[in-house]
């Protein structure tokens, strides 16, 4: 067929900014943004469907915004969602590991606050969990990377049982020419000196530290002392000399102001702009109606805006979280749901499809003895995004970003977004990724 016989399409996944004069458009499939001038603009609205050859076209074509006409780009979702979750030939095997589930505050969002507190790894688990994700690799030597994710409780309570599984499995991917990379989710209070050095022994790159305002919201919302305020703080200055840091704002009932007012103190007080990296998280309240949970999400999406208005009026910084990569989009929700190797580990070597699952005997999936359990709490996460009851997903021009939401979410029946806030809030990462920071008006 020549290129004269071929007819094409505008992908159905394109969404636009309009900013005065100057519109933007993404596509969400190929992740590609460009900035479109009246020229263009023009050229897109009046499309024939024809390869003619200009530079427009090629430009269009190569980066997603135009498909050939008998492509079902929805049907390509769909595919490649279930390639990704029931592929066997993954290139890394992921784990979330909880060495225990006891912490050293109380803090008024935490979805464990009812679970029990109690549950500690024993030495003998922790030398069976290593055990069971080194023996992952028979499985599938197609394994490149081993990657460990520690969360609690508060995991640096627990540094003996982190170590024993760190050496065996770090000894695991020398020995098998993998590479073995960690992280870790903190409150930061434990983060002393002794600890941060054995942290490096055993290979972690990241953290995550978890502040929840300035001192007096920090100290109400955690149950924490002034001087845990400080010493945390201290902390985190320490290791962001050390290690890649990022501070998660976890503003209770997200609130701007505190959000701003934290901000300024990290950045311009501590002066660790460019040492840190900052995310104003949204905190959800698991004792919401679904209606007024979603409304507390649109609120957080405003509250957000605002935030990353005051961040670049002032500090000219960059804060998207890198979800959308140039180069690569994820075609399922969470990396944590394939059905095969992934999972998360609790202190009694029970395993999870979701680390909110931690301390939920109804939500055991397996154990590191038996492997999976092939129940109705693994295979609920396998629902795929064609499924009837995700119709609304269907016609959705953000579905290859979003893939139908957080899969725990849809298993547990908790609704906490409201989607247009959701693809406001998408497109303005997006754009403030590539480097556009105006009002967003958006266009499906």
């Amino acid at each position: 067929m020549s290129f004269s016989q071929e007819r094409y399409k505008l992908s159905r996944f394109n969404v636009y900014h309009q900013n005065g004069k100057m519109q933007y458009m993404w596509n969400t499939y190929s992740n590609a943004l460009i900035e479109l001038d009246r020229e263009a603009q023009n050229y897109i609205q009046t499309f024939t469907g024809v390869d003619d050859q200009s530079n427009e076209f090629k430009l269009l074509k190569d980066n997603g915004f135009v498909v050939f006409e008998q492509i079902n780009e929805f049907k390509r979702v769909c595919l490649e969602e279930k390639l990704a979750l029931f592929s066997p030939n993954y290139e890394y095997l992921a784990y979330v590991i909880a060495p225990g589930t006891g912490c050293n505050y109380r803090c008024s969002y935490c979805f464990e606050a009812n679970s029990d507190r109690t549950k500690v790894m024993t030495p003998e688990i922790a030398v069976e969990v290593a055990e069971y994700v080194c023996q992952q690799y028979q499985y599938n030597q197609n394994i490149k990377e081993i990657n460990i994710l520690w969360f609690g409780g508060e995991p640096l309570l627990y540094m003996d049982i982190i170590r024993i599984i760190s050496h065996r499995v770090m000894e695991f991917a020398q020995q098998n020419d993998l590479e073995y990379t960690a992280r870790m989710v903190t409150n930061g209070r434990y983060l002393s000196e002794a600890n941060f050095s054995l942290l490096r022994e055993i290979g972690l790159k990241k953290l995550q530290v978890t502040v929840d305002g300035t001192r007096d919201l920090y100290c109400d919302s955690k149950g924490a002392s002034s001087n845990d305020f400080d010493i945390v703080i201290n902390n985190i200055c320490c290791a962001a000399e050390k290690m890649l840091v990022n501070v998660r704002l976890n503003i209770p009932n997200n609130d701007v102001n505190e959000a701003i007012a934290i901000t300024d103190y990290f950045f311009s007080e501590l002066n660790l702009l460019g040492k840190i990296n900052l995310n104003f998280a949204y905190v959800c309240d698991y004792s919401l109606s679904p209606i007024a949970a979603m409304q507390r999400f649109t609120d957080y999406v405003h509250n957000f805006n605002k935030w990353t208005d005051y961040l670049l009026e002032c500090y000219s910084e960059r804060i998207a979280d890198r979800v959308y990569k140039p180069d690569k989009r994820r075609p399922i929700s969470c990396g944590l749901i394939k059905a095969a190797y992934n999972a998360c580990i609790g202190p009694c070597g029970e395993m999870y499809k979701c680390e909110h699952s931690f301390g939920n005997d109804s939500m055991i999936a397996g154990d590191i003895w038996h492997g999976k359990f092939y129940n109705d709490a693994e295979l609920a996460y396998y629902t795929t995004i064609d499924n009837p009851l995700k119709t609304k997903c269907h016609q959705c021009s953000h579905l290859p970003v979003c893939m139908g939401g957080c899969q725990n979410d849809n298993v547990t029946g908790f609704k906490n977004f409201d989607c247009e806030a959701l693809k406001s809030f998408q497109f303005r990462l997006k754009l403030m990724e590539g480097g556009v920071f105006n009002e967003i008006t958006y266009r499906g």
